[in-house]
């Protein structure tokens, strides 16, 4: 049965030593009021109060502390309504997918953040081997982009599936896992020398504005005189799409499409744009981020 600390007190150390009321308030510096409401329990301890006690009777005082929490919680009679929380949509799509036809215990959300914590010595092999075999890329990046994690983990347990459990590779993984964030950068600015078709440069695109965590990275290449006018324009526009703030320019901006090879009919020049034409459509770039795909 939980008891209350003071009952503890009473029945082991106070009673026992023949300690009164009256000394307790003179060794611990307690009101006679205090020290009566404690013994009656209509007062609970404090952690100085706990202390206290602690010092005088040799207890350590988290103990004290630890029976005062478990009285209060067996005697609160508030009743509470609380609304429960509902996994985010992209966590519990993953999760999905890592659990279709398993016969055993299903994967949880605590699976998914063991996994990816960086450079996780042994990871799930299970796991590992059901996201680079059953989930597609997409749904990977969603819940990384949600959760904030880096590139950096997903290509250490990339390299893990391929190394260590012999997994077969997968193309899509390896092509965003092939570059460094600064690397990518330059790629999606310089897109001319780098992809053969625009739908694989947006996925290019997409996939990495998702998912990099260093955006200043954009603004550093904005800012880079040795690159071409086009090349800092679009990271120019990049960085202001991805972040919302501002990049001054230090010459003015000429009719620049995003991807460079791009047939697509030139728009009139808009306002923020850098003098970019054909930007990042924002509705098809929103329907990635909230589906995984377009």
């Amino acid at each position: 049965m939980t008891q209350h600390p003071m009952d503890f007190l009473r029945k082991y150390y106070i009673e026992p030593m023949g300690v009164t009321q009256d000394e307790l308030c003179d060794h611990l510096s307690l009101g006679k009021k205090t020290v009566s409401e404690l013994y009656q329990q209509k007062r609970g301890l404090t952690v100085s109060t706990a202390k206290k006690f602690g010092l005088l009777f040799g207890i350590n005082p988290e103990k004290l502390l630890q029976m005062q929490v478990a009285f209060e919680l067996v005697n609160d009679q508030n009743v509470f309504h609380i609304k429960p929380l509902e996994l985010p949509a992209n966590t519990r799509s993953l999760l999905k997918m890592l659990n279709v036809n398993r016969s055993d215990e299903a994967f949880t959300t605590k699976d998914l953040f063991e996994l990816f914590k960086e450079k996780k010595t042994f990871p799930n092999k299970t796991l590992v081997t059901i996201l680079f075999t059953k989930v597609p890329l997409s749904k990977v990046v969603k819940y990384m982009g949600d959760m904030r994690i880096g590139l950096s983990h997903l290509k250490h347990l990339y390299a893990f599936y391929t190394k260590k459990l012999g997994g077969k590779p997968n193309k899509s993984y390896e092509r965003l896992l092939a570059d460094n964030d600064k690397t990518a950068v330059v790629k999606i600015c310089d897109n001319g020398k780098y992809f053969d078709d625009p739908r694989e440069f947006e996925e290019y695109l997409f996939y990495r504005l998702r998912v990099m965590r260093h955006k200043k990275l954009l603004k550093d290449l904005s800012e880079d005189t040795a690159k071409s006018q086009e090349v800092r324009q679009r990271a120019m526009y990049l960085y202001s799409f991805a972040t919302g703030k501002k990049v001054k320019s230090n010459f003015n901006p000429k009719p620049t499409k995003l991807y460079a090879s791009s047939r697509r009919s030139t728009t009139d020049l808009t306002s923020n744009t850098y003098g970019v034409l054909g930007g990042v459509d924002t509705m098809r770039f929103n329907q990635f981020v909230n589906t995984g795909s377009y």
